[in-house]
């Protein structure tokens, strides 16, 4: 092998001997190899755009935080809520804290459902939804209310009745999943469901859930981005009808829009603090307008690839 050298318009040819050439050749390759191992391990070690994380080691469904950080991954600016979703080999599991004194009060009445479609898509192909109360008044009833303006006694009466619902909190439902003979199940399913719903200190509702990934039946579950539903249901109040004879108002019937998920039930953990916006009784005017709240559902949509 010749090498040219041009130094100052002067042409300089010299042959390396086979020392020197294999010498060349094989930092060459070294240095080509090393390349490639250290972008692989870039790439191994960077997260997907898009893509969800394992979850924490020894993870336990008891509604607390603690095992997930000071802070959950994601957030929706439009409704204010913060999230993390994440799965293993075997599990897909959800973690969401609610501040907002009425979508508390939402969930523990008609549920919060997680919607699953596999393909990406809109559709709801699965749907989990937790707790089921049965009846709308498990939630705090705010149109029984004292109106003395005793503040603290209609937050005190609200947090004791949240707190004795926490016990009752036992149906699931769930459709989409073959293999589950009922709609409704218990928080003692065979199945893999699990859930909890609890309050932290701060008076914040944590709720999580894990669902088996194979009841899924995906193919390849890295193959599509998987879309999620949140969906925070309203509670449907009695109808209020006016008596000609008394001249007061009168109830007439009740209802709840949910269904339920399964798995372990936490304890309070504590309800008293600045957790929440409030919900009042006051005028008869304002808790019309609380409860006309309290109806509304509150959803959005996400995207994401499975963790591999």
């Amino acid at each position: 092998m010749q090498v040219r050298v041009l130094f100052a318009k002067i042409d300089v040819i010299f042959t390396p001997n086979k020392f020197m050439t294999r010498t060349i050749t094989i930092l060459l390759t070294l240095f080509t190899v090393q390349t490639f191992l250290l972008n692989l391990a870039i790439a191994q070690n960077k997260p997907v755009a898009g893509s969800l994380q394992a979850p924490p080691a020894s993870i336990k469904i008891d509604g607390d935080l603690t095992e997930w950080g000071d802070s959950l991954r994601y957030y929706n600016d439009e409704n204010k809520l913060y999230y993390t979703i994440a799965n293993d080999k075997d599990n897909l599991y959800m973690v969401i804290r609610i501040n907002d004194r009425s979508e508390q009060m939402r969930i523990l009445g008609a549920g919060l459902t997680l919607s699953i479609d596999t393909r990406g898509r809109k559709k709801e192909s699965f749907s989990v939804t937790y707790p089921i109360g049965g009846k709308p008044d498990m939630a705090p009833d705010i149109e029984n209310q004292p109106l003395d303006g005793s503040k603290a006694t209609q937050v005190d009466d609200r947090d004791d009745k949240m707190r004795a619902t926490l016990t009752k909190l036992r149906q699931i439902k769930v459709t989409g999943f073959k293999e589950v003979e009922s709609d409704l199940i218990t928080t003692s399913n065979t199945y893999g469901f699990k859930a909890a719903i609890d309050f932290d200190k701060d008076g914040n509702l944590v709720y999580e859930t894990a669902i088996p990934l194979k009841l899924f039946h995906a193919e390849d579950i890295g193959k599509n981005e998987w879309s999620f539903n949140f969906k925070i249901n309203g509670i449907n109040r009695p109808i209020q009808k006016h008596n000609n004879e008394t001249g007061s108002i009168e109830n007439e019937g009740r209802g709840g829009r949910g269904g339920g998920m399964g798995g372990g039930m936490g304890g309070s953990r504590g309800m008293r603090g600045g957790g929440g916006r409030g919900m009042r009784g006051s005028t008869s005017g304002e808790q019309s307008s609380e409860q006309d709240e309290l109806s509304k559902s509150i959803d959005f949509w996400t995207k994401f690839f499975l963790a591999q």
